[in-house]
């Protein structure tokens, strides 16, 4: 790979892995809450909404969030952090359409996720709905088109490409089932992170085994 190329995976994969911070900030940011935030019956978006108070309006669900400005921002850096993954670590995957298309739909999935830290649930819920929606849908599948993409690379890379295809796999069936209303016992909040929560993941691994190789090259081993 040429030196220009190398630098530019190894940009790319330290801003995957820096995704790392999404799950470190709803950690922080449910601490501030005045009751225990719930994994189970709360959405991740929650911890965003900039008001205190029943949430939606005329509901018994209480939503009070007063580090929200912290989660949005997360939010935006998630994103960012996954459109640049996108663009940079293009030449560690194998060439052609395929790679390319992953690219393309992980790098919607990173604007998706944007979206949903400009818009709160609570200030345009159409917006942040719709931001959610493609960061899930395009997200869950490009992991499955990078599984497909490694695939054609047999015996090299195969543990990147499993992986690939079962996060997205999982992720995708999960948010069939959050959007049907069929959450098995685990609550709204728990099929939503069933969804997004492999995106995450699989960034922050998929950035790691990049480093790792990057710097098994620069030894010659």
């Amino acid at each position: 790979m040429p030196r220009t190329s190398a630098v530019a995976v190894r940009t790319g994969a330290i801003a995957w892995v820096i995704a790392a911070q999404f799950f470190i900030t709803q950690v922080v940011v449910a601490t501030a809450w005045p009751r225990q935030f719930s994994l189970k019956t709360d959405y991740i978006s929650d911890l965003g909404n900039t008001f205190c108070g029943a949430y939606p309006a005329g509901s018994t669900h209480m939503v009070c969030s007063p580090w929200h400005l912290a989660m949005n921002s997360s939010f935006m850096v998630l994103g960012v952090t996954m459109i640049i993954g996108a663009v940079l670590t293009r030449d560690a995957f194998p060439i052609g359409w395929v790679r390319a298309l992953a690219a393309l739909l992980f790098t919607l999935a990173g604007l998706g996720v944007f979206v949903v830290g400009i818009y709160p649930e609570n200030t345009d819920n159409a917006r942040h709905v719709l931001g959610a929606g493609v960061n899930f849908v395009s997200g869950n599948i490009a992991m499955i088109v990078y599984g497909l993409a490694l695939a054609q690379r047999p015996g090299v890379h195969s543990s990147r490409m499993w992986f690939s295809l079962f996060a997205g796999t999982l992720g995708m069936l999960a948010t069939l089932l959050f959007i049907s209303g069929h959450f098995l016992g685990i609550g709204l909040g728990g099929m939503e992170r069933v969804a997004a929560y492999p995106m995450t993941v699989w960034q922050i691994v998929m950035g790691v085994a990049l480093l790792r190789g990057a710097q098994r090259s620069v030894l010659g081993t």
